[in-house]
């Protein structure tokens, strides 16, 4: 009956996929609430990783979540993810400056997204990263490292610049 549940929810997921306009690369890995919403123009691919979105979250348009090499992607409930946002949970190896760079490999790390956290427009989020949860990311913050929960964070790289109690 659980495997039956799995296969209708990822049915469904297919169509709101189409009715978007979005995409979900095929064999990717990837779970998403029947409550999440998102707009037009979504990216969702993880074959060598893991997409997980929690309960009542929202992605705007063009949100991009890769996790192709490795890593997974975990969005908890109730967050809003605003548009053009791109989570990539791997980054090139620079071993050797004068190689040439797509041969020197990848790392990749997870990212996680806790409960009741707003990011703003063009952020992306980078490999290794927390954001704590009721966090809120300015837009166009690039995020390379943890954002402890209940702060505000911006720039590039994203600095928290206030912290609440």
């Amino acid at each position: 009956m659980k495997l039956i549940k799995k296969i209708i929810l990822k049915m469904i997921l297919r169509i709101r996929i189409i009715q978007t306009r979005s995409y979900l690369a095929s064999g990717s890995d990837i779970e998403i609430d029947k409550s999440v919403r998102f707009g037009r123009w979504c990216f969702f691919t993880s074959k060598g990783g893991e997409i997980v979105i929690d309960e009542n979250t929202f992605l705007n348009t063009q949100v991009i979540l890769n996790a192709d090499i490795g890593g997974k992607i975990h969005i908890s409930n109730d967050c809003m993810i605003g548009p053009r946002t791109i989570f990539r949970t791997a980054n090139h190896k620079i071993k050797d400056i004068n190689s040439v760079k797509r041969g020197q490999g990848h790392a990749f790390a997870n990212i996680f997204v806790e409960r009741n956290v707003w990011i703003g427009a063009n952020v992306t989020v980078l490999s290794g990263v927390t954001i704590g949860e009721n966090s809120v990311i300015a837009a166009g913050a690039v995020v390379t490292k943890d954002i402890p929960k209940n702060c505000l964070a911006a720039g590039v790289p994203a600095i928290v610049k206030k912290c609440y109690d």
